[in-house]
């Protein structure tokens, strides 16, 4: 029984080589009658000079590696699908083994050299040359890979909330419409395929999603030819970008704000915007490196930092406007009427700032104010001045910015200047009350001054704060209008109704 089984073994193996070495001589012989010396690879196959060759294109996507916007081109790794009849390469299966079917190479049969005409790297052909699969009705296939590097223009005003309409056009070479025909490829029913198909082994990217993958045939009659335009229109998904750069400009922007919410006496409010504003180029300079350099859009991420720029460069100027308001003084500056009205009377209770002094109304102590001036300090300043000067008696001390009655000093006037109906003073009290009434007088002047520059200060804390509110609200609208124009940058769900 042992013997019978090695008997049978050994029998089935040599009826198996038997057939594989008949089938390969079939095919050999095949393949020599096929390729003999009439066959010209060089002549397309066509029954007539007037005859058509009808070639059939399809792409299948097997994996999208990217789109460089910098140098706008779409880099993909496809395999393409081309199909034709050539009559010289038909046979009868039942004359050569019920041979259907042969792999030749695709140097030896005729092509209709079809290539990828935008291509971005000068790289026009495929991948790798695979052999050509021979039917023994007369169709030719051949699906070559290919990786391709395709020009792609993007468009980049709505960057990164943007989407993507790039394409790859094939069309032959060599010859023109009057000889080589292009259709779309067929499907197992026999159906036009007029999109790019997906490969088993296809897997989505981290930065693209495509939405349509359609084709079309274009015929050019002006130039006489034809071509199948394959299209990949892609969208953006913009995490990346939203939590790298525009949630960190948009908290920059929310510090330049609050520059307007810090005390001028802190010494950092021009620091502050200065850093924002250097921080914002840094990331300009990053953004140059993504987008292309071109003139035919700005990208709305590129709007929103120049916007924030303007602001933070007005915030600069304001602080320099706000800091000379605060350490102006009496002894430098006279605050006008206006000023006084709007900025100490009017806007502070709509802003939220009320100081703990009431003021009082302006209506008041306007008529004083215009026909009274303030004195000067009369205490000087140089080493060799002993002396006081006795300040003229025929002026008041009233504080310039509220109203106040004549008090004591001006009773101590009428002691010394008479004659009243008060007792008339000997000369040493009279020289006691005048020098009591010269220091009244100085401490007074103190106290309008400090009143004076105290009113300054609250005049630029007024005015910080209205720049606060303006630029909350600047800021707010224009953060809200230039995304929301991006909101309305959708795919179109008719690929071929794209502006792009």
């Amino acid at each position: 029984m042992r013997g019978l089984d090695l008997f049978l073994i050994y029998s089935c193996c040599l009826s198996g080589l038997y057939t594989i070495v008949g089938a390969t001589e079939e095919e050999n012989l095949l393949i020599k009658s096929l390729f003999s010396n009439n066959y010209n690879l060089t002549v397309r196959p066509a029954k007539t000079p007037r005859e058509k060759v009808v070639v059939r294109i399809g792409m299948t996507l097997s994996s999208f590696m990217g789109l460089n916007m910098k140098a706008e081109e779409m880099a993909t790794y496809v395999f393409m699908n081309m199909e034709w009849e050539d009559h010289r390469l038909m046979w009868n299966p039942a004359e050569h083994g019920d041979v259907n079917v042969i792999r030749v190479p695709s140097a030896k049969v005729w092509r209709p050299d079809i290539v990828l005409i935008n291509n971005n790297d000068g790289v026009f052909d495929v991948a790798l040359h695979v052999h050509v699969q021979v039917h023994s009705n007369g169709k030719v296939t051949w699906t070559p890979p290919a990786l391709y590097r395709s020009s792609c223009g993007v468009k980049v005003t709505y960057f990164p909330f943007d989407w993507q309409n790039c394409s790859m056009v094939f069309h032959s070479y060599t010859y023109d419409s009057s000889e080589v025909e292009l259709h779309h490829a067929l499907d197992d029913d026999g159906r036009e395929i007029r999109e790019v198909i997906y490969d088993q082994s296809y897997s989505e990217g981290g930065e693209w999603i495509i939405r349509h993958q359609p084709s079309r045939k274009n015929v050019h009659r002006a130039d006489n030819y034809e071509d199948i335009t394959f299209y990949l229109i892609m969208e953006r998904k913009p995490m990346y970008y939203v939590f790298n750069i525009i949630i960190p400009c948009i908290l920059i922007t929310i510090i330049a704000i609050f520059n307007f919410y810090l005390p001028p006496d802190a010494g950092e409010k021009m620091g502050l915007s200065i850093n924002v504003l250097l921080t914002l180029t840094v990331f300009l300079l990053l953004l140059a490196d993504k987008v292309p350099e071109t003139s035919l859009g700005v990208p709305i991420i590129v709007n929103y930092l120049m916007f924030t720029m303007v602001l933070v460069t007005f915030s600069v100027i304001l602080s320099v406007v706000v800091l000379n308001l605060h350490h102006r003084s009496p002894n430098t500056h006279h605050m006008p009427l206006w000023v006084r009205r709007i900025f100490i009377h009017l806007l502070p209770p709509y802003l939220g700032l009320l100081r703990p002094k009431v003021e009082a109304p302006l209506s008041l102590s306007m008529e004083q104010h215009h026909h009274r001036k303030p004195t000067p300090m009369a205490v000087s300043r140089t080493v060799d001045e002993y002396f006081i000067r006795k300040p003229s008696t025929n002026i008041f001390f009233p504080k310039p910015n509220r109203y106040q009655p004549e008090g004591m000093c001006s009773d101590l006037r009428k002691f010394i200047e008479g004659p009243s109906q008060y007792l008339t003073l000997p000369p040493e009290l009279k020289a006691a009350i005048q020098a009591v009434t010269y220091i009244a007088e100085q401490l007074q002047a103190a106290k309008d001054y400090e009143a004076l520059k105290e009113d300054w200060q609250y005049v630029a804390m007024v005015v910080d704060r209205l720049f606060l509110w303006i630029f909350v609200v600047f800021t707010t609208v224009g953060t809200l209008a230039i995304f929301t124009d991006a909101s309305f940058n959708t795919t179109p769900s008719d690929p071929f109704m794209s502006p792009y």
